[in-house]
């Protein structure tokens, strides 16, 4: 990760609380809100609340792959603090400076409440950005706030207390719709112990949309409707926002436009009167659209609002939890510890928040919560979340391969200018694919491995899914390009093999060094990749690429027999996971001493303060090693307890601050189950397993992994792990290096390796059908 300036910095909370802070429902709570569905009930496996907004507090984010929004304390509306509660559109860049930024689009999820003496809910006045919220007014009890992960809800409950001491019990929720790629909703459901004249107001609160200025604004009285556009600065692409409100039934209201003077924000407010006791209900339907997948984005958000508020909010959350249930059918149970199974499905869920089928831009370290780094793509992606995605939902994962071929011309351009052949991919990616690196950082011109990053993402998706159709014609470019870059930039040595000199790997506090070994590894896998891949597609492979990728050295130290990092590395502190990923994701071939060595070597050399994917890598490969005692429980517990984020489970970059949310390190923790734990690696013509657990857990089931159009659930017990194929043809399994059949209706039982107990006796040959 490159170490600019992060615009998330200075917003995150720094703090370390501890990873119970993050606690669903005590029991006896009742935390439902009635609806019009009853699906929409809090469950301890999938819920995470808070009864506190102190400075412990960090919002959570709501999005559906396409856009998003992070929701503050309040349910409703725009704050500045803890953190700003950014609102972003996918692929959403502007241009006013040296590089492709992330541009906000207006805060979409306002919908506030006032007595007429005061409001709940901010909204907006002629504040800027990054200004302090405006004064509370009146007091708030009662207050919970509940991130329901099952069905991608957030309630918010509260007793508000006006400025004339007026109560009023509120009741918000907030989706942003799983299957309407273009719709979100809030509702607000109240009861007044007061009577009188009370006031609603949707509003599109422009703040913190920077990097835009408004195009277009208009209403409908009648639909109590308002819209607008914005335009991002430089690049001239158009957002549309459109709302509708619904109100309480029969209610005689007036319906004004909302005035102020910040320029990016336009509304509507409806005023009716209301009696002390009854309970009134207000839904805000938003459609939003970009010009990027719409030739009229304006009539496109209109009509989603419009038919979101012709279906209903009860029919439309009927669809949004249907859609989640869909991709909550492939999960990672863990028995025996409340606390971790809700970090790990609050990990994918943010993963899946931020990425959908069909939604072709890739993620950046922050997916849609926020616009740390720029927004800009690195090597997060392809290494640290797309892993997490592909095992389990490799139709969303292909997104983030389509946004690097629809920019291999810019990377074939990026490498003729810098003096390279074929493909030279950016450290920095945004909306064009040409490098976008800010001035005075190295990384644009040294963290060449990118490259190898994206060819082992796109071979990967090959192994997964055996799809050759998609290899020839859409990875078998990217790949060939890659092998030619590599070829070029290899320089023959004196000792008849070759060199990659002057370049950073992903240890950035050294740099430019020569024969990164992570690099030189990299590359020549990506060589040998590209050659068994042409022979998949059935073109002739340049035999330069298998001779170079022989020829690549691979510094080593026969004294230590350990890899060191570099040409005259010297063991200095090393930034982040680098040489410890030979194992894994690269599996260059080692003994296994060898590989241990490494880790007991880079471990301790590791910056503690460094990003918090790295000891997900340690973890993954103590399990793989099968290291005696419980190091790969414990490194897996060092990837998550120091970055996790109460109140709703969010990483933040560091232990101290950084990005935040930091999918990329909830990318990294979700591997550890995903092929830790379970052994996973992926081949082209078997599945391959090596089932592990560690005692500290009664047990963890992979439910719905996907393999070459098969389906299968793997529950790793104590003793035995079943492996169960719920769906597709018969397949080859290999566990322990034995293979055996796999089809539906007859489960295969393996002994699950546990390095706790060692030694044990041989069980390889235990093997029986159930």
């Amino acid at each position: 990760m490159t170490p600019h300036k992060d615009p998330s910095d200075q917003d995150n909370p720094t703090h370390h609380p501890a990873p119970t802070r993050s606690q669903h429902a005590p029991p006896g709570h009742d935390d439902h809100t009635t609806t019009p569905t009853e699906k929409s009930r809090p469950d301890t496996g999938w819920t995470l609340s808070t009864t506190e907004t102190d400075d412990d507090y960090a919002p959570t984010f709501l999005g559906n792959g396409y856009f998003g929004g992070r929701i503050p304390a309040a349910g409703t509306g725009y704050a500045t603090t803890p953190i700003e509660t950014q609102a972003h559109l996918a692929g959403f860049f502007a241009q006013d400076g040296p590089i492709e930024q992330y541009a906000n689009i207006p805060t979409w999820s306002t919908l506030a409440f006032s007595d007429e003496s005061g409001t709940y809910g901010r909204l907006p006045q002629a504040a800027r950005a990054g200004e302090q919220d405006d004064p509370e007014q009146g007091a708030v009890s009662n207050y919970r706030q509940t991130l329901d992960l099952r069905a991608g809800l957030l309630t918010t409950q509260a007793t508000w207390t006006s400025p004339a001491g007026r109560r009023t019990d509120l009741t918000y929720q907030v989706l942003v719709h799983q299957a309407r790629h273009r719709v979100a909703a809030v509702q607000l459901t109240f009861t007044p112990h007061w009577s009188g004249s009370a006031r609603v107001s949707g509003v599109f609160d422009g703040t913190s949309a920077r990097l835009t200025e408004q195009s277009s604004k208009g209403y409908d009285h009648t639909a109590a409707e308002s819209y607008e556009t914005v335009t991002t600065l430089g690049t001239g692409i158009t957002a549309a926002l459109a709302s509708r409100l619904e109100l309480p039934t029969g209610m005689a209201a007036h319906i004004a436009e909302f005035e102020t003077d910040q320029v990016q924000s336009v509304g509507v407010q409806a005023t009716f009167d209301v009696q002390a006791g009854s309970t009134y209900t207000v839904t805000k339907y938003v459609g939003v659209a970009g010009s990027q997948d719409s030739e009229d984005p304006l009539p496109a958000a209109r009509a989603a609002a419009a038919a979101a508020a012709d279906t209903g909010y009860g029919d439309l959350l009927a669809e949004h939890e249907a859609a989640w249930d869909d991709l909550w059918r492939a999960d990672i149970e863990v028995l025996g510890d409340p606390v971790l199974q809700l970090q790990v499905r609050a990990s994918m869920f943010y993963l899946l928040e931020s990425t959908r089928a069909g939604v072709n831009w890739s993620l950046s370290p922050c997916g849609l919560s926020g616009d740390g780094y720029n927004g800009h793509v690195f090597w997060d992606s392809e290494t640290w979340m797309y892993p997490a995605l592909l095992a389990q939902h490799p139709d969303i994962a292909v997104g983030m391969n389509t946004y690097r071929q629809q920019r291999l011309a810019a990377a074939q351009e990026y490498a003729t200018r810098t003096g390279f052949a074929g493909a030279r991919f950016p450290w920095e990616s945004a909306l064009h694919g040409d490098e976008q690196t800010p001035p005075g950082f190295e990384m644009g011109d040294l963290e060449h491995h990118i490259t190898a990053d994206v060819a082992l993402a796109h071979w990967q998706y090959y192994l997964a899914t055996g799809d050759h159709g998609w290899l020839t014609e859409k990875a078998w470019p990217v790949l060939q390009g890659a092998a030619e870059f590599w070829v070029s930039s290899a320089v023959p040595n004196a000792a008849g093999g070759y060199d990659i000199n002057q370049v950073m790997g992903p240890d950035e506090y050294h740099f430019p060094v020569d024969n990164s070994v992570y690099t030189n590894v990299a590359a020549a896998q990506t060589l040998r990749t590209a050659t068994r891949a042409a022979k998949v597609v059935g073109v002739a492979a340049d035999p330069e690429w298998d001779r170079v990728a022989d020829g690549l050295r691979v510094p080593y130290d026969e004294d230590l027999a350990i890899h060191p990092q570099y040409d005259g590395y010297d063991g200095d502190t090393v930034k982040q996971a680098d040489v410890v990923m030979l194992q894994y994701p690269w599996e260059h071939p080692m003994p296994a001493e060898v590989a241990r060595n490494d880790l007991e070597y880079y471990v301790p050399r590791t910056d503690p303060d460094g990003p918090s994917m790295t000891d997900s890598v340690h973890s993954i490969a103590h399990a793989a090693l099968g290291t005696p005692g419980s190091a790969a429980y414990d490194f897996m517990r060092r990837s998550v307890d120091p970055f996790i984020r109460g109140p709703f489970n969010q990483f933040a970059e560091q232990r101290h601050g950084g990005a935040f949310t930091f999918t990329t390190g909830q990318g990294g923790f979700l591997q550890v189950f995903l092929y830790g734990f379970s052994g996973m690696r992926w081949r082209a013509d078997r599945l391959r397993l090596d089932p592990t657990l560690p005692p500290q857990l009664d047990g963890l089931t992979l439910r719905r992994m996907v393999w070459q159009g098969r389906e299968f659930d793997v529950e790793i017990g104590p003793e035995h792990t079943t492996i169960t194929l719920t769906g597709g043809l018969p397949t080859t399994v290999e566990v322990a290096g034995a293979t055996h059949p796999l089809r539906q209706g007859a489960p295969l039982i393996m002994p699950t390796r546990r390095p706790d107990l060692l030694p044990t006796s041989d069980l390889a040959g235990a093997s029986r059908r159930a």
